[in-house]
C-alpha cells in the first residue's frame, strides 16, 4: 500500500476513534465503508505497521508435490535415458517410482511440471487435438475453412 493511502487510513481511524460515525467519515473522505471496517478491524496502537496491507498468499500449499519425491525424480529422469531415444516420459518415470515403493506416488502432470523446472529436458503431455465446434459446423457442416 502506498504511504499516501496508509496515511489517509490512519486519519480516517483517528477520527473515528475521536467519536466520529463510520459513515460520516466515509461521506467526506470518499472511501468505502468496506475500507473503513478493514483498517479498523486491523488497528493496532501499539504496532506500526498495522495499516500496511496483508499478504493473501496462502500459508502452506496442500496440492505441493513431496520434496523427497521431487529429489527421486530427477536422478531418475537421467537414470532412464534410453540411449539416442530422447528423453524418459512421465509414465516410465512414474513406473520407476512405483517399483521402488515410493508413496504416493504422483500423477503425470506432477512429474511433468518436476522435470520442466528442474531437468528441461522433458517430452510434453499429448493435447488434445482442435477441432472445430462452432455450430455452424453441425448445422450446416461447414468447418472454419470452408467459410
Amino acid at each position: 500500500m502506498s504511504p499516501r493511502l496508509e496515511h489517509r487510513r490512519q486519519q480516517a481511524i483517528a477520527r473515528y476513534l475521536a467519536g466520529d460515525k463510520i459513515e460520516t467519515i466515509c461521506r467526506e473522505r470518499g472511501c468505502s465503508q468496506s475500507w473503513l471496517y478493514k483498517g479498523r478491524d486491523r488497528y493496532q496502537a501499539d504496532h506500526p505497521a498495522w495499516t500496511q496491507a496483508l499478504s493473501r498468499r496462502p500459508e502452506t500449499s496442500p496440492a505441493q508435490l513431496a520434496a523427497h519425491i521431487e529429489e527421486e525424480i530427477v536422478p531418475l529422469h537421467h537414470a532412464l535415458l534410453p540411449l539416442g531415444a530422447g528423453p524418459a516420459s512421465a509414465a516410465t518415470i512414474q513406473q520407476a517410482l512405483q517399483a521402488k515403493a515410493i508413496a504416493p506416488v504422483p500423477s503425470l502432470r506432477p512429474i511433468y511440471r518436476v522435470l520442466q523446472r528442474r531437468a528441461k529436458e522433458v517430452t510434453q503431455p499429448p493435447s488434445m487435438p482442435y477441432t472445430d465446434r462452432s455450430p455452424r459446423h453441425f448445422i450446416w457442416g461447414l468447418r472454419s475453412w470452408d467459410r
